[in-house]
C-alpha cells in the first residue's frame, strides 16, 4: 500500500479529526504537512504519545506525538477554553494530564467511529499514553515501516501523526471528517433550581467542567460518579432528579450503566455524553429512554448554554 494510501485510509481520520478538534476545544489553528517516510531505525520518542493499536487489515500502532512543550501549550489551551480561565503550566501535571487526555479521546474516539461507519475492517484500541522513552522499543518491535504526518499549530509548534506499520494488506477507500450535532431534549419544563445532578464521568476534568457549568446556572446540588457502576448506586441511594452521563467509562459504560437504571425502575432524565457518534449506540441509548444526547467536546464559550438546552423534563 502506498504512502498516499495508507494517509487516505487510516491516518487521514485523525489527522483531519485532530486539526477539527484542536479548533473546538483550544481556539488554535492546525495545518497538516505533507506525509513522509520516517526511518525506523533513526525513530526517536519525542516526549509524550497517545497511542492505539491497529488491527485488521493493517497491524501496528498509531501515535500522536508530542515534543513536552507542545503538549503542555496544547493542555494549557484545553484548560483555558473549557475553564475560561488563564492557565500557565510549565510541565505536564495530573490537571494537563487529564486535559491532554480528554483531547486524545475525542480524537480517537471521532475517528475509529467514521473508521466504522465506512466499514474499512480495521479495529483499534482504547487510546493510552506515553510519556516514558524506555517504553517506545516495544512499540517498534517487529515495525516494517513508518509513515508521519506532521501538524503545524499557529504560535505553538508541531506535534505529529506516526503509523507505525507491521502488517498491511490493501483496502483503499477516502473518507472525510463530519460534523455532529447532538440530539436534544424535546421536553419544555425546565429542571427546577433545586433539583439534584448527578453527572458521571471517567475524566475528571468533564466532571469539573460540568458541574462549573451547573453552578453558574444555578445547580448547587451536583453529585459525581466517575463509573456506570457507581452512578447506579447513586441513583439507588441518592435519587437524583437528572443525570449527564458519558458512554464510554472503564468499568461500566454508560450505555449498560443505563440499562441497570432502568430494570431497577428509576426514570430519572439521563443525557448521554460522548465523542463516539455511532447511530447504533445512540439507538440503543433511545431505546432505553433518554433525554438527549450530548457530542463531545463542549467548552467554555458554549458549554452552560449547551448544558442549559437539555435541563428540561417533561
Amino acid at each position: 500500500m502506498s504512502i498516499d494510501s495508507i494517509y487516505k485510509v487510516v491516518l487521514y481520520p485523525f489527522i483531519n479529526e485532530s486539526i477539527g478538534s484542536l479548533k473546538a476545544m483550544t481556539n488554535l489553528i492546525g495545518t497538516a504537512g505533507d506525509p513522509f517516510m520516517d526511518n525506523v531505525e533513526d525513530f526517536r520518542f519525542k516526549g509524550y504519545a497517545v497511542c492505539s493499536d491497529v488491527t485488521g487489515n493493517l497491524n501496528g500502532v498509531i501515535m500522536m506525538h508530542h515534543y513536552p512543550e507542545t503538549a503542555i501549550a496544547v493542555g494549557n489551551a484545553v484548560c483555558q477554553n473549557m475553564f475560561d480561565e488563564k492557565y500557565e503550566y510549565t510541565e505536564i501535571n495530573e490537571e494537563l494530564s487529564n486535559a491532554l487526555a480528554e483531547w486524545g479521546n475525542t480524537i480517537v474516539g471521532r475517528s475509529t467511529d467514521l473508521h466504522s461507519r465506512y466499514n474499512l475492517e480495521y479495529g483499534f484500541s482504547s487510546p493510552y499514553f506515553v510519556n516514558d522513552m524506555s517504553d517506545m522499543e516495544k512499540y517498534l518491535v517487529g515495525v516494517k515501516e513508518i509513515v508521519t504526518v506532521p501538524i503545524t499549530i499557529e504560535g505553538i509548534g508541531r506535534y505529529y501523526f506516526n503509523l507505525l506499520v507491521r502488517e498491511v494488506n490493501d483496502q483503499v477507500n477516502e473518507i472525510k471528517r463530519e460534523e455532529s450535532t447532538g440530539i436534544k431534549n424535546t421536553h419544555t419544563k425546565p429542571l427546577p433550581l433545586d433539583s439534584t445532578v448527578l453527572v458521571v464521568d471517567d475524566s475528571a476534568m468533564i466532571r469539573k467542567a460540568l458541574k462549573r457549568f451547573l453552578t453558574n446556572l444555578g445547580y448547587s446540588k451536583v453529585l459525581e460518579a466517575n463509573d456506570g457502576r457507581d452512578a447506579v448506586e447513586l441513583v439507588k441511594s441518592d435519587a437524583p432528579d437528572f443525570m449527564f452521563m458519558d458512554v464510554v467509562m472503564e468499568d461500566m459504560n454508560g450505555d449498560e450503566a443505563l440499562s441497570e437504571i432502568r430494570k431497577s425502575g428509576s426514570q430519572v432524565p439521563v443525557v448521554m455524553l460522548s465523542s463516539v457518534t455511532d447511530q447504533k449506540l445512540v439507538n440503543k441509548c433511545q431505546t432505553l429512554g433518554i433525554s438527549g444526547f450530548i457530542f463531545k467536546p463542549i467548552h467554555a464559550n458554549t458549554g452552560a448554554d449547551v448544558i442549559a438546552q437539555y435541563l428540561k423534563i417533561a
